[in-house]
């Protein structure tokens, strides 16, 4: 007589269901990895462009700082062009300043060492507003008590502004 040893082991059905909850399972992993990778390369752009913003802009108010007194007329301050995209100034140590934007760039040039130097790219916008010191616009290089700019950065759809407001040295 001969007996069946039954052998242990798992069954065909039984390995099939097993393979198909763990593929199950490693999908949902995967796709929860996949998403917090590219959470964190956009958070990490957005804290790049962020970062640029940030040098752009202290650079341009520590240049805005130094517009001097016209030399040939102290009422008046030695600013040469004022309008809504470019401030081109001589600073205290008598070199040529011009800020403007061109986007994507945001360009600082200097008369002497002659030079031009890109501040940020990814700009959207730099607009220039001049007030006078009661705060309302200001109309001529005489009455410019304070220099605001906003400049704004954008990536991948996403804009970062940021408003600077600068008072000038040397008030009458």
């Amino acid at each position: 007589m001969a007996s069946r040893l039954r052998q242990g082991g798992f069954t065909l059905i039984e390995m099939i269901i097993t393979l198909l909850v763990l593929s199950i399972l490693g999908a949902a992993a995967g796709y929860a990895l996949s998403n917090g990778a590219l959470a964190f390369v956009d958070s990490s752009d957005a804290i790049h462009t962020l970062g640029k913003l940030r040098v752009a802009n202290e650079r341009m108010a520590r240049e805005i700082r130094e517009i001097r007194r016209d030399p040939v007329t102290p009422a008046l301050y030695d600013i040469s062009t004022m309008n809504a995209s470019t401030l081109a100034f001589n600073k205290t140590d008598g070199t040529g300043v011009t800020l403007g934007a061109a986007p994507p760039l945001v360009t600082l040039a200097y008369s002497s060492p002659a030079g031009t130097h890109t501040l940020t790219d990814e700009v959207s916008a730099l607009d220039f507003t001049y007030y006078k010191a009661d705060g309302t616009a200001a109309t001529g290089n005489g009455d410019v008590a304070f220099v605001e700019f906003e400049l704004v950065l954008s990536h991948a759809g996403n804009l970062y502004p940021q408003r600077t407001r600068v008072a000038l040295r040397n008030q009458p």
